[in-house]
């Protein structure tokens, strides 16, 4: 281990190990590391990909229509119900999900990613299971953020509506149709790229709420195993793979703003 080392020299060790992808042995499952943290990583992209696409594209969806109809009624009950979503706990809302469509109408199964016979099934089978599976957990999963990127979304849209830009080009005789898709919507959307940056965590690096609740084998799932059963080199490694995500999400939002916006090109 290395212990009669002086302590920089420990920490060059273990800085070139982490390189190289050694992130140390588990105390519980009695392999590396980064295996544990690859078979869990599975699990979680199944569940938080589609959360991510049902965040983003909901969520700019019903945004977008709120703020077309701003002042009316039916964007006073959007913005509350954004708000209120927003503001249920995961936790209770994956409850009541099992409660209503597991237990009381037996849509969706209440736990796991797969059914005891998933092997057994056809191509199409697994497909239709595994998306069964999944639903409640991803809607879980997706719905604070949703609701937190529509609001972000129609604030955007009224500020851009608000511009002089945007007044000129009403005044000039142009149609609302390329008002809309050609000025309003890709400056509007920019500032959601950054949220997309803040919200890539929390989709691949596993919510720890939503996999205990539904039972998913996943990073979230793991990370509260590693720190209850104090498996260190696993909660340390976990540690790093969520840092490196966060990274890379910042990194990936930067990318993003320089391909859609021309400003950050000229820079």
């Amino acid at each position: 281990m290395g212990l009669i080392n002086l302590f920089l020299i420990q920490f060059l060790n273990w800085l070139k190990e982490i390189i190289i992808g050694n992130f140390g042995f588990s105390f519980i499952y009695r392999k590396p590391v980064i295996n544990c943290i690859g078979e869990a990583l599975t699990s979680t992209l199944i569940v938080g990909i589609p959360a991510l696409i049902y965040s983003f594209s909901v969520g700019i969806f019903v945004g977008i229509q709120s703020a077309k109809a701003q002042g009316k009624l039916l964007d006073r009950i959007m913005y509350s119900s954004f708000l209120v979503l927003y503001s249920i706990p995961s936790f209770w809302l994956g409850i009541i999900l099992i409660l209503l469509f597991s237990y009381t109408f037996r849509v969706f199964p209440p736990s796991g990613l797969h059914s005891f016979n998933f092997s057994e099934m056809s191509f199409v089978g697994k497909i239709y299971d595994t998306a069964i599976h999944i639903f409640l957990p991803a809607f879980t999963l997706g719905t604070a953020p949703m609701a937190a990127i529509a609001r972000f979304t129609r604030n955007m849209m009224l500020r851009v509506l608000s511009q002089t830009y945007i007044k000129t080009a009403k005044a000039k005789g142009l149609d609302q149709k390329t008002i809309f898709y050609k000025h309003i919507l890709p400056n509007a959307l920019l500032p959601v790229i950054t949220l997309f940056g803040l919200y890539l965590p929390l989709f691949f690096a596993g919510s720890i709420v939503a996999e205990e609740i539904f039972s998913i084998p996943g990073i979230g799932k793991l990370t509260v195993d590693s720190i209850f059963q104090r498996d260190y080199p696993l909660t340390v490694g976990i540690t790093l793979f969520v840092s490196f995500i966060v990274i890379i999400g910042n990194l990936i939002s930067d990318i993003l703003y320089s391909i859609f916006d021309p400003r950050i090109r000229l820079k």
